[in-house]
């Protein structure tokens, strides 16, 4: 199976907890799924877009050093910039310099998957062009992976930025999403409410997807969206059809958290690769995949991607339930 990953590479500049110093390291949601998904032995393709710059160095090699092809990234005027000020307790707050136009349009040939999300999907005026690309994938039958990864700093009004997250919802088979932005997205309201919500709405018209609904047993009858709720410390949670998975995650010494979401979201994309017919059992054992790659992260400072041995090493301390 070969992934698409497409949306924005950012150079993360990560403080030092307690200062104001700050060390580049490559970043941007979508790349860090590329170059986890790459990591995880899988072919990807990555669609993004970079300046001639210092930074631009840096993600390029980036890139390269881990197997990913460079040849879809579109120039820019200057490459993003993202700030992580690291907390004591290991989490982080953003500011951005960031831009975003993606002129390109990418070749859907070949691809079975294709992932988007973050500011990609979401700013203009490249966000729009990223909601017709999930459009036709999922015209053409290619698998949609979404995943939000909200930045309400660079969204501007709430209503306009969850009326375009709904719309990527609606276009995708698999959703992963935060809690902390469904919490975002919709004030008050229980994250698993929002997330069966969201698993109910129809799928978007067109060919059978690479993975198929599952149809093992009458609990999976009828499944057509999953949405994972990721919860941090708490592990993650599934809606597939009727059932619920849950998933809590293994206990590790936390240096940041800074890509946590996204080796999860790469890793538990690896684990679903090549399953033709989806099923409960199946979405557990990718939640299992996904908390242990999110908690290798954990222990090390910036989005550094697991190796298969470190994920496989935390999976006997991770258990999921199928409900």
């Amino acid at each position: 199976m070969t992934f698409l990953v497409v949306g924005e590479s950012i150079a993360d500049l990560i403080g030092t907890p307690g200062s104001w110093r700050f060390r580049a390291v490559p970043g941007g949601s979508p790349l860090n799924v590329a170059v986890a998904l790459a990591a995880l032995g899988r072919p990807v393709r990555f669609a993004s877009e970079v300046g001639d710059d210092l930074f631009g160095g840096l993600l390029r090699d980036h890139l390269a050093r881990h197997g990913v092809g460079a040849s879809e990234l579109a120039a820019a005027p200057a490459t993003s910039l993202a700030f992580a000020r690291v907390g004591a307790d290991g989490s982080a707050s953003y500011d951005f310099r960031f831009d975003w136009r993606f002129p390109q349009t990418p070749r859907l040939a070949g691809v079975s998957c294709l992932h988007t999300g973050s500011l990609a999907a979401l700013t203009g005026p490249g966000g729009p062009r990223v909601r017709s690309l999930m459009e036709a994938a999922a015209s053409a039958g290619v698998t949609v992976s979404y995943d939000p990864n909200i930045r309400p700093s660079l969204l501007g009004e709430r209503d306009a930025a969850r009326a375009a997250v709904e719309e990527c919802v609606r276009l995708a088979r698999l959703v992963k999403v935060s809690a902390e932005d469904l919490a975002w997205l919709y004030p008050g309201e229980p994250d698993l409410a929002a997330a069966r919500r969201w698993a109910a709405w129809p799928l978007h018209a067109g060919p059978a997807a690479a993975w198929s609904r599952g149809a093992g047993d009458a609990g999976d009858a009828g499944a057509g969206r999953l949405v994972v709720v990721t919860r941090g410390a708490d592990g993650a949670v599934a809606v597939f059809g009727d059932r619920l998975v849950t998933c809590p995650a293994p206990a590790v010494e936390v240096a940041d958290t800074v890509g946590a979401g996204d080796m999860f979201t790469a890793a538990y994309l690896a684990e679903l690769d090549g399953v033709a017919v989806l099923t409960a059992e199946d979405v557990a054992r990718a939640l299992r995949h996904g908390c242990a790659a999110a908690a290798v992260v954990c222990t090390r400072e910036g989005a550094s991607p697991p190796t298969p041995g470190e994920v496989a090493a935390l999976l006997p301390r991770v258990a999921a339930t199928v409900a």
